[in-house]
């Protein structure tokens, strides 16, 4: 029996106009872009700046935080300023290679999926990972170590961690640690092209700015290509309204399509939104998830910003301006959009418009049945036989009426009930708990046991461990779950290897296991030894590839090589071979 509310069939129609909201996002603290040193920072790379990406652009569960700037492996990236090393990481993912450096001037700087280091600091690097017999290091080394001169060589371009083709991550931070937008400390980038406006979506707001429904905004385009309105005034079946707008940015002489660096708009002269991609609070970036149309991405692949600020979206981006982009709209006088979209050197896309209340074609929205009603703004909890969610206050960007069954799956190596936690185009914030009791799981599997997430392709093993007869773990998608069992040892393939090693720089393997990870699951663990001796293989986490270079550790002669690979579940795969150096 359901513990909290039985289906309820809700029709929401908004009958009256109500007043906006005038709560707003506190920025104090942040300098205005007119305050930074222009002249500070040289480029971090010779030869034109082709940007691959730009700081505050639309990633998945998070804002770029940088300025990705391309480039070849093995280019020399140079110090942007006077300063000293003060932070190392080698990441599996991630940041990869990455080095953090401390300047006069109170802000660092940030070099990101290095392909490697210079000389000293890989030869400093290198000694602390034999030390930990680790690859994965995060080194703070003193001030006087690795003191830098503005123009010096600091390491070599690459590809490293979770980079999808070679280029430099290159960020300006504060003394906060906050990610500053470095197209605002004068990096010299050409570009004198205007941001486009590709599509737009208009979203019917309740008097909190939760939204009841959307619709795509008619948009039309001249014979010229340029984007614009066939009438200027649009009406609309809504007592109030938001708008989101899919754009993005384009340089001179480049293919990409970046992200924009700023979104205003006006209602009858007042600014009503704005978002900012000035500064970036990392403990904030996952709030991109409430700035996006979610399920507009999730469904389609459609990158929109929301020009209004749903309620328990706390990211500190945003303009403290009176309804925070909630429009109330009226019968008789339209009201004067305007839009205006920039890029991060000024370039403007405007676009103007009005809007009003259509009284004979009020639109209304139907929510589905749910099963329990969950308040953005408090703890919520629901529990069905074998099931239980429970989510912390300021896990939901607007209140919920969450959606939840079960059903048998028959298919081999599932023990429970496939539970369908409400649907994945809504998202999370917060990692949330799951509690699921299985069904028919035998004894001997009991430590094998997992919570699987069961998507689309291969199941992810999110982990579990045992509270009484219910398996739990943490987890932050909605979805379909159930518990498998793994006891499938990882996967260790040869990919440069043989018994004859004389001729060859580099031995590598690829390895990999029958889950994918996620939630509390650990990844896989892997140890290298030659004759009993810990080696260094670097893992690039994106191929599956271990990689080790011959050093001095490994001399002329007869070696034994051993490589232990270990899952989340303990199951455990050895390679061990004979080779000849």
């Amino acid at each position: 029996m359901y513990k909290i509310l039985t289906p309820v069939l809700l029709f929401v129609a908004v009958t009256m106009p109500l007043l906006m909201s005038f709560s707003g996002h506190d920025r104090t603290g942040n300098p205005s872009p007119d305050d930074y040193p222009k002249d500070y920072f040289i480029s971090p790379v010779k030869g034109p700046i082709h940007l691959t990406g730009t700081c505050g652009e639309l990633r998945s569960n998070h804002f770029h935080s940088g300025a990705d700037i391309d480039g070849v492996v093995g280019d020399p990236v140079y110090a942007a300023a006077d300063g000293y090393v003060y932070r190392i990481k080698v990441l599996e993912s991630g940041y990869g290679n990455v080095l953090y450096v401390k300047h006069p001037n109170g802000y660092s700087t940030v070099y990101a999926h290095l392909d490697r280091f210079s000389a000293e600091i890989q030869k400093y690097v290198k000694s602390n990972q034999y030390r930990k017999e680790r690859f994965q290091v995060e080194l703070r080394p003193p001030a006087s170590m690795f003191r830098v001169k503005k123009g010096q060589e600091i390491a070599k371009l690459g590809n490293s961690g979770s980079s999808s083709g070679s280029h430099l991550h290159f960020e300006i931070r504060n003394a906060a640690s906050r990610a500053l937008n470095p197209l605002l400390f004068g990096l010299p980038v050409v570009d004198n092209i205007a941001p486009e406006l590709r599509d737009m979506k208009v979203y019917y707001l309740a008097e909190d700015r939760q939204v009841l429904g959307s619709k795509a905004f008619p948009l039309h385009k001249d014979k010229k290509g340029n984007i614009g309105l066939e009438n200027d005034t649009i009406n609309i079946g809504a007592w109030r309204v938001g708008f989101g707008v899919k754009t993005y940015d384009k340089s001179n002489g480049y293919p990409n399509s970046n992200g924009v660096y700023s979104i205003k708009l006006w209602a009858n002269e007042s600014l009503a939104y704005e978002w900012t991609a000035d500064v970036f609070n990392f403990a904030e970036t996952r709030y991109l998830n409430a700035h996006i149309d979610y399920s507009a991405k999730q469904r389609y692949g459609a990158w929109f910003h929301r020009c209004f600020v749903l309620p328990g979206n706390k990211l500190s981006n945003y303009g403290e301006t009176p309804g925070l982009g909630s429009i109330q709209l009226y019968k008789e006088v339209p009201v004067k959009i305007h839009l205006e979209i920039k890029d991060g050197t000024g370039n403007t896309k405007s676009l103007t418009f009005w809007v009003k209340r259509d009284d004979a074609d009020m639109d209304s929205f139907t929510s589905q049945p749910y099963q329990a009603f969950f308040p953005y703004d408090e703890d919520s909890h629901f529990e069905h036989d074998g099931f239980a969610i429970t989510m912390e206050k300021g896990s939901l960007y607007e209140s919920l009426g969450f959606q939840y069954s079960s059903s048998l799956d028959e298919s081999s190596g599932i023990y429970s009930l496939m539970h369908h936690v409400h649907n994945t185009r809504v998202p999370v914030q917060k990692n949330f708990e799951l509690r699921i009791r299985p069904d028919n799981l035998p004894a001997e599997l009991r430590d094998k046991a997992f919570i699987a997430y069961c998507g689309e392709g291969k199941p992810d093993n999110c982990g579990g461990t045992w509270d009484g007869d219910m398996l739990k773990t943490r987890v932050r998608s909605f979805g379909d779950y159930c518990i498998m069992a793994d006891t499938v040892a990882p996967y260790i393939k040869p990919v440069v290897f043989g018994s004859d090693m004389r001729k060859n720089k580099t031995m590598a393997f690829t390895i990999y296991d029958n889950f994918s990870i996620s939630g509390t699951a650990r990844k896989l663990n892997y140890r290298g030894t030659v004759d009993g001796q810990w080696v260094l293989f670097e893992y690039d986490r994106k191929r599956n590839r271990l990689t080790y270079t011959f050093d001095e550790h490994v001399t002329s002669g007869t070696h034994m090589l051993r490589l232990n690979v270990t899952d989340d579940k303990g199951n455990e795969r050895v390679f061990e071979e004979k080779f000849v150096r």
